[in-house]
């Protein structure tokens, strides 16, 4: 049994091996649609052999989706296939061959490709190139007559972004998609390419997506005094804001709408109006704390956060307005206490001295009140106390209208300076 197993395994390693690459020699040049020569160096660039030294590898990326935009690990995952051309001119052609098809192309095996010249290929940041697999890997491989060599796959492409959030919600991303040599430089690998994407299977993302061209200061990168050719495209990423809005910025902002109607609360009713300044300016706290949880992390407040702690900002003066209200009319109660005091005491004192005066012989009691009328102290006690109610309800007068005064001029503060803010901060963020 273990002889029969050598046979078989030595059976199949060489019928895998007719999957190799065809080799010219004047036996098989016939039976053959092309062929390589004897001696082909898979390691030389075909391009090195030629007059011309600068080969141009041509992409062709047509994208399926772009499935999933992270961020949280920065990255956007695309789902397309790839079609990479060069010229492969050490190929030998058999035209008169019939496995020609209409096209002038073969398609050969893909066992080839670990036999002969491929481009080191690599995309700029990219975290994960996953080919699709069925049975295999769903890749392909032609040649042209015209020596023209085509690989194309299908994969899963995960590729670092730089993206800033520090206008989050309000936020435009650019991706760039890079293809390029790893070690070739311009002068020995140029790269040229085309792209698509398939919009009408594209699932909806947060952001609405347009790829365009690449910039030409994009097409060539520098990096220890070499140059390096890169084709590709960039994605231009500019945020759904319709949820945000509805979920973050009309709530606070009919919050901090509400809190202006406090002002038409009497301050008297410490209940009613500090109950609801208290709950808004809670109710925006806890906003903040989802916000900030959900918000993707940025080097100082994002545009959604600062919106939020405005308002929270602006509630809270609100609130102290209130306090400031609340001190007046405290004042104002100490105020009458003490004069209410004060002049419990002086009744007092003028009840001690009349109970004197019954003590008194009559010629010094009328002396003693002539005294008073001429010190102005001997009013009629009548018109003293109708003289101390006038001057209390002026006082409480005066108190009421500065509660008034500073309620008035803050229902039209708050609202001026919340328009400001509005003013500053959108043209800010979305210019």
């Amino acid at each position: 049994m273990l002889f029969f197993h050598f046979i078989f395994m030595f059976l199949l390693l060489f019928y895998e091996s007719s999957g190799e690459i065809p080799v010219c020699t004047p036996d098989n040049m016939g039976s053959n649609p092309f062929c390589f020569p004897s001696g082909y160096n898979k390691d030389m660039v075909p391009s090195l052999l030629t007059l011309n030294k600068t080969l141009e590898i041509h992409v062709d990326t047509y994208i399926l989706e772009v499935s999933k935009i992270d961020d949280i690990a920065l990255t956007v995952t695309f789902e397309l296939y790839m079609d990479l051309m060069w010229k492969e001119s050490r190929l030998i052609i058999n035209e008169n061959h019939l496995a020609w098809d209409s096209n002038n192309s073969i398609v050969g095996s893909t066992n080839f490709i670990t036999e002969m010249w491929l481009p080191d290929i690599q995309i700029s940041m990219c975290k994960q190139f996953t080919k699709s697999q069925i049975v295999t890997d769903l890749a392909g491989f032609t040649i042209f007559k015209n020596r023209n060599v085509l690989y194309t796959v299908s994969a899963e492409v995960i590729v670092a972004c730089p993206f800033e959030f520090s206008a989050y919600p309000l936020d435009h991303q650019t991706c760039k998609f890079l293809v390029g040599s790893y070690m070739h430089e311009a002068e020995t690998l140029t790269f040229k390419g085309s792209y698509g994407h398939n919009l009408a299977i594209q699932r909806a993302q947060p952001y609405v997506l347009q790829l365009e061209d690449l910039d030409y200061k994009d097409t060539f990168i520098s990096f220890a005094a070499r140059n390096y050719s890169y084709t590709g495209f960039q994605v231009q990423l500019r945020r759904r804001r319709t949820p945000v809005l509805l979920q973050v910025y009309l709530p606070t902002s009919l919050f901090v709408i509400v809190s202006w109607t406090s002002f038409i609360i009497p301050p008297e009713d410490v209940g009613g109006r500090m109950a609801l300044l208290v709950t808004l300016f809670l109710v925006l706290v806890n906003i903040f704390t989802s916000v900030t949880e959900n918000a993707p992390k940025a080097e100082g407040l994002t545009a959604v956060e600062t919106w939020v702690m405005a308002c929270i900002i602006h509630v809270f003066g609100v609130l102290a307005e209130y306090a400031l209200t609340l001190k007046i009319i405290h004042n104002s109660k100490q105020n009458e206490v003490a004069e209410r005091k004060k002049e419990q005491k002086k009744t007092q004192g003028q009840m001690e001295l009349d109970e004197l005066n019954l003590y008194k012989p009559p010629e010094h009691s009328e002396r003693g009140q002539k005294d008073q009328s001429a010190d102005g102290k001997g009013q009629d006690p009548q018109s003293n106390r109708l003289y101390m109610q006038f001057k209390k309800y002026v006082k409480n007068e005066k108190h009421e209208q500065l509660q008034e005064l500073v309620d008035k001029v803050a229902m039209y503060l708050f609202p001026f300076i919340f328009i400001i803010f509005n003013l500053i901060y959108w043209p800010y963020y979305l210019i």
